[in-house]
C-alpha cells in the first residue's frame, strides 16, 4: 500500500515521520535535533522548537527510564518541568524516544503526539517507534558520508537487518512478517527473536516461511481473529488477546500487538508482531471469575433460600389468615377449637364462641359494589378488634361472617360483655365512598360445653343462635339453647322450598281493589303475591319476601309478578272494556328489583306483550329503596315515569324522612300507613296528621290512598275528610282472578253504567270461602 506524503523539506525524513505517526496511531510527529531545532515534522505546523537544555533533559529522562522510551499520557497533568514545554497546539498525549548514531551518540528526539489523552503505546508500537528512530539515525549516517538515502532500494535482507537490530535483544516474543498478503495464506514470517522460540518451542527453522496461523488452534476465538483481520486490511495497528498453541500442542494466552511498518517511500513493507504471555494473568482472571461465579452462586442460593423462607412464611401466614382483613381465617379458628375440645373437659365451660355476620351486607355489596363491600369488611374488622380484650381472638370465617373466641374462667359473662360492646360500637356509621353506612351485626353465642366434640358442632349452634338474634331485631345477640335448633332447621327447610317454589308454580297472585270512599267505586287493583306451599299451606309474604331477598331470588319472583299481573289486567280489559278502561294496576317492587340492569327493559316488555297502557300501571315502593345510592334510585324512578308509569310511595309515615322523599323524588301517589287510619278515630293528633296529609296531597297534586280500612267508623271518617281513595278488608278482601272477574262482570251488567252504578260493599258482606287462599 502507498501513502501520499507532504514532501516539503527533507522528503525522506518527513515520510519516516508520517509512518511513525501512522504506526503509533497519532496525529503528528516531530524530529527535534540536539539543539532543539525542528529538523522535520508531520501534521504539526504549529510546533515550536525546544531549547538545547530541554532536549538534554528529555534525553536524560528517556535514558534513565530503562525502556529508552518516555510516554506522557496527558501533558497537562504531568510535572511542571514537562507540562511547560512548548508542545504543539492542542496536543494532549506524547511519546518520545532518542535517535542515536551508529556510534551511540544522541542525534535528536523522535516525538509522536495526539490531540486526545490516552494510555501509552502498545508493545509493538514502542518497537516500531524505536525502528523509526533507527531509520532516522541511518538517514543521518548516510548524510554524514554524503551517500544517498535509499532504504527502499536496499535488498530485503538489508532492510530486515535494520528492523532486527531494534528487536534482537527484546525480552518480548517478536515476529516480523512480510506486509502481504493479508488474506490466505497470509504474510510469511521472516524473523523471530530468541524470546519467541523460548515461548513457543518453535525453532527459527520451524517458523520461518510459515504464517502466524501456525500458532492458532480450534479454541482460538473466531470473533477476535475477524477483528484482527479487519484492522490488518486497513493497515491499522491492533491489539488483541488470543489463545495460541506451542509446538507441543499446549495452549497459552498472549497479548498480541501488531503494527505496520512503512519505508520512506510510503510502502508498508512489514508487520511487527509482539506477543506477551499472559497465561498467568488469564489463569488469575479465571480463578477470580470462578470465585465471583461461586460468590454469585452462593449469593443466588442464599437469595433463593431467603425467598423460599419468605414464601414459606407467606404461605404459612396465608394458610391461617384472611388476605383481605388480615384476621385469622376459618382454618385457624377451627384448629384452635379442635385443640380446646381435645382437652379434658372442665367441670365448667372456660371458653365461648361468638358467631356474627353483617346485617344487610349484600345490599351494600349490590348497591355500592364489591370494592365498597371489601372496605366495609376491612373497617368492620378493625372496629371489632377495638371491642376485644387482649386474650380474645377474632377470625373471619366467610364472606361477611366473623367468629370471636373468648377464653375465660367465666365465659358467659365475658361473652356477653364483648357482644354488648360490639353492639354499641356498631351504632356509629362507617364512612364508605363518601357516604355514611350503618351496619349492625347479629351475634349468636355458644359455650364450649362438654357435649361438644367437633368445631363444626360449635359453629353450627352459634350460627343457629345468630339467626334467632336476627329474628329478634337489629344488632341483637343471643345465647344458644337446644330448642333453637328445631326453629332454624325449620327456617332452612323453608328457604330450600322457597328456592324451588318458582319451578313448581307455587306462587299465585291475589288482587285487592282500591275504592273511592264516597261512591265505593273500584278505581284500581293491587296485585298481592301469595305462596301456596304444598305442605304448609298459604305462607304470608312477610315471611318469605325478606327471605327471598336474602337468597337473591326476589328479582326473579318480581319479574314473574309484573308479567303475570299485566297479562291478567289485559284479560280483564278484554272481557270488560268499559269497566276496566281506567282501572289501574298496583304492583309492589323492591330496591333489589329496581336496581337490576334489566328492570326497565323487563317492564317495557311486560307492557308491550300484554298491551296494557303504561299510565294504568303503578309501582309501589317503600322508603327503604332510598337507603343506598338514592341518586341512582332517583334516576331510575325518573326513567320509569318517562314511560308513563306512576310511582306510589307505600307505608307512608313509618319512616323518619318520608316528607323529604316527596320533596326530592318524583312521586305520583302516597299510601298512608294503616297505623294512622287506626288511630285517627281515637286520637285528635292522628286525625290532624291525616287532615294535613290530605291537604298536602291536594296541594302537590298527589293521590292519597288510606290503607287498612277495617271498620265502618274509619270509612265514614275518611268520607268526612274527603279522602280520595281507600283500601282495606272492610271494603274488599284480596280476591282470586276469577272472583275479580265475577265482580267486574256484575259491574258491567249494571244498566246505569259501570262507574256510577257499582253496588256498595257493606260491612256485613261475608267473605267468600272459595277464595283459594286469598280471603
Amino acid at each position: 500500500m502507498t501513502v501520499s506524503y507532504d514532501r516539503k523539506g527533507a522528503p525522506e525524513l518527513q515520510q519516516l515521520l508520517r509512518s511513525a505517526a501512522h504506526a503509533t496511531d497519532c496525529a503528528c510527529s516531530i524530529f527535534y535535533g540536539t539543539g532543539g531545532d525542528i529538523m522535520a515534522g508531520y501534521g504539526c505546523e504549529s510546533a515550536s522548537p525546544l531549547s538545547r537544555e530541554q532536549v538534554a533533559m528529555l534525553c536524560h529522562l528517556i535514558d534513565s527510564s530503562g525502556e529508552e522510551y518516555l510516554c506522557l499520557e496527558d501533558v497537562h497533568r504531568t510535572e511542571d518541568s514537562l507540562s511547560g514545554l512548548p508542545w504543539p497546539e492542542s496536543v494532549a498525549f506524547t511519546a518520545l524516544t532518542v535517535a542515536k548514531s551508529i556510534s551511540g551518540e544522541p542525534l535528536g528526539l523522535l516525538v509522536v503526539c495526539d490531540t486526545r489523552s490516552r494510555r501509552g503505546l502498545s508493545t509493538a508500537q514502542r518497537y516500531v517507534l524505536h525502528t523509526h528512530a533507527a531509520q532516522i539515525a541511518h538517514y543521518h549516517d548516510c548524510q554524514q558520508v554524503r551517500e544517498p538515502f535509499a532504504i527502499a532500494n536496499t535488498t530485503g535482507s538489508e532492510r530486515l537487518r535494520l528492523l532486527e537490530s531494534v528487536v534482537v535483544h527484546a525480552n518480548d516474543a517478536i515476529l516480523i512478517t512480510e506486509a502481504e498478503p493479508i488474506g490466505l495464506p497470509g504474510p510469511r514470517i521472516v524473523y523471530c527473536n530468541a524470546a519467541f522460540t523460548r515461548a513457543t518451542g518453535y525453532s527459527e527453522a520451524d517458523i520461518l516461511g510459515k504464517t502466524p496461523r501456525i500458532l492458532q488452534n480450534r479454541h482460538t476465538d473466531r470473533a477476535t481473529l475477524d477483528r484482527l483481520r479487519a484492522a490488518l486490511e486497513k493497515w491499522q495497528p491492533v491489539e488483541v488477546e488470543l489463545l495460541n498453541s506451542r509446538r507441543d500442542g499446549t495452549r497459552f494466552w498472549v497479548e498480541l500487538s501488531i503494527v505496520p511498518v512503512a519505508n520512506e517511500k510510503g510502502w508498508f513493507t512489514h508487520w511487527i508482531s509482539v506477543q506477551r504471555d499472559i497465561s498467568e494473568r488469564k489463569r488469575a482472571e479465571e480463578i477470580e471469575q470462578q470465585a465471583r461465579r461461586a460468590q454469585a452462586e452462593n449469593m443466588a442460593l442464599e437469595a433463593r433460600l431467603l425467598e423460599r423462607q419468605r414464601i414459606e412464611q407467606e404461605l404459612s401466614w396465608a394458610a391461617t389468615h384472611d388476605n383481605l382483613t388480615e384476621l385469622y381465617n376459618r382454618a385457624w379458628i377451627m384448629g384452635r377449637l379442635r385443640d380446646l375440645l381435645s382437652r379434658t373437659p372442665p367441670s365448667q365451660p372456660q371458653a365461648a364462641v361468638l358467631f356474627m355476620d353483617l346485617d344487610r351486607f349484600k345490599l351494600v355489596n349490590d348497591s355500592l359494589g364489591h370494592r365498597a363491600g371489601d372496605q366495609l369488611l376491612t373497617d368492620m374488622a378493625r372496629r371489632l378488634e377495638s371491642c376485644l380484650r387482649s386474650a380474645d381472638t377474632l377470625a373471619r370465617v366467610g364472606g361477611d361472617e366473623f367468629v370471636v373466641l373468648i377464653e375465660d374462667d367465666t365465659p358467659e359473662r365475658a361473652a356477653g360483655e364483648v357482644a354488648h360492646r360490639i353492639a354499641q360500637c356498631l351504632q356509629k356509621p362507617f364512612r364508605i365512598q363518601g357516604q355514611n353506612i350503618f351496619s349492625s351485626s347479629s351475634i349468636g353465642i355458644v359455650l364450649l360445653e362438654a357435649h361438644y366434640h367437633t368445631p363444626e358442632e360449635l359453629l353450627r349452634d352459634a350460627d343457629t343462635a345468630m339467626y334467632v338474634a336476627k329474628e329478634e331485631g337489629v344488632g341483637r345477640y343471643v345465647f344458644f339453647t337446644p330448642s333453637m335448633r328445631e326453629s332454624v332447621v325449620e327456617t332452612l327447610a323453608l328457604q330450600n322450598d322457597l328456592r324451588h317454589a318458582m319451578k313448581r308454580d307455587e306462587f299465585t297472585l291475589c288482587y285487592q281493589p282500591i275504592h273511592e270512599p264516597h261512591s265505593r267505586m273500584i278505581r284500581g287493583i293491587e296485585a298481592l303475591l301469595t305462596w301456596q306451599h304444598p305442605k304448609r299451606g298459604s305462607v304470608a309474604p312477610e315471611v318469605f319476601i325478606g327471605m327471598a331477598e336474602e337468597l337473591g331470588i326476589l328479582r326473579d319472583i318480581g319479574h314473574w309478578v309484573i308479567h303475570e299481573a299485566c297479562q291478567q289486567l289485559a284479560a280483564w280489559r278484554h272481557e270488560h272494556p268499559q269497566v276496566c278502561e281506567n282501572l289501574t294496576l298496583n304492583i309492589n317492587v323492591s330496591a333489589q328489583e329496581l336496581k337490576h340492569h334489566s328492570f326497565k327493559s323487563d317492564l317495557v316488555s311486560a307492557l308491550e306483550s300484554s298491551g296494557v297502557p303504561a299510565h294504568l300501571l303503578q309501582l309501589e315502593i317503600n322508603e327503604g329503596v332510598f337507603r343506598y345510592h338514592p341518586e341512582i334510585i332517583g334516576q331510575i324512578l325518573h326513567d320509569i315515569r318517562a314511560l308513563g308509569v306512576s310511582i306510589v310511595l307505600d307505608d307512608f309515615g313509618t319512616g323518619y324522612s318520608a316528607l323529604s322523599y316527596i320533596d326530592q323524588y318524583e312521586i305520583d301517589a302516597i299510601k298512608v300507613d294503616r297505623a294512622f287510619v287506626l288511630r285517627m278515630v281515637m286520637h285528635q293528633r292522628s286525625l290532624a296528621i291525616m287532615q294535613s296529609l290530605l291537604w298536602l296531597g291536594k296541594t302537590l297534586e298527589l293521590d292519597i290512598v288510606a290503607e287498612g280500612v277495617e271498620t265502618l267508623e274509619q270509612l265514614q271518617m275518611l268520607q268526612r275528610l274527603g279522602c280520595p281513595l281507600a283500601q282495606g278488608y272492610f271494603l274488599s278482601r284480596p280476591m282470586t282472578p276469577d272472583q275479580i272477574a265475577l265482580l267486574l262482570a256484575k259491574r258491567a251488567d249494571t244498566p246505569c253504567g259501570a262507574r256510577s252504578a257499582l253496588p256498595r260493599l257493606t260491612s256485613w258482606s261475608a267473605p267468600d270461602h272459595n277464595a283459594g287462599g286469598c280471603a
